[in-house]
């Protein structure tokens, strides 16, 4: 039992020190010295390339939301009057135009005579 006791406290620590951290010894001069070779090479950023992602990035994003929302926002607004040419006039059997004012005087009440409508349709 005693030797079952002490494997089980091996393994217990064995597997818990496997799991803490490694210390960190750090030489402060090396740092202080990689530090310094870097910043005396010409190390920069790329300024056209930069330039030239963010235009994209831009762009895109730019044309997607307009793509979507202008015509969310436009959908809010009713179409123009529009500026169509009028009516089509009335015309009879004939094909002569028909004005209401005389049609009505010409005919009585529930005359079942029929007018010439749109694409010569009677009405």
């Amino acid at each position: 039992m005693k030797l079952l006791l002490s494997v089980a406290a091996f393994l217990f620590v064995s597997t818990a020190s496997a799991f803490a951290p490694a210390p960190v010894i750090v030489n402060r001069n090396a740092v202080a010295t990689r530090m310094a070779s870097a910043a005396t090479e010409d190390f920069y950023i790329d300024d056209q390339r930069r330039l030239v992602m963010n235009l994209l990035m831009v762009g895109a994003g730019g044309l997607t939301v307009v793509g979507f929302g202008l015509p969310f926002i436009l959908f809010f607004f009713p179409p123009g009057a529009g500026g169509g040419s009028g009516g089509i006039p009335a015309k009879d059997a004939l094909g002569n135009d028909i004005f209401a004012k005389d049609y009505l005087a010409s005919k009585p009440a529930n005359d079942r005579s029929l007018a010439q409508g749109l694409k010569g349709d009677a009405t």
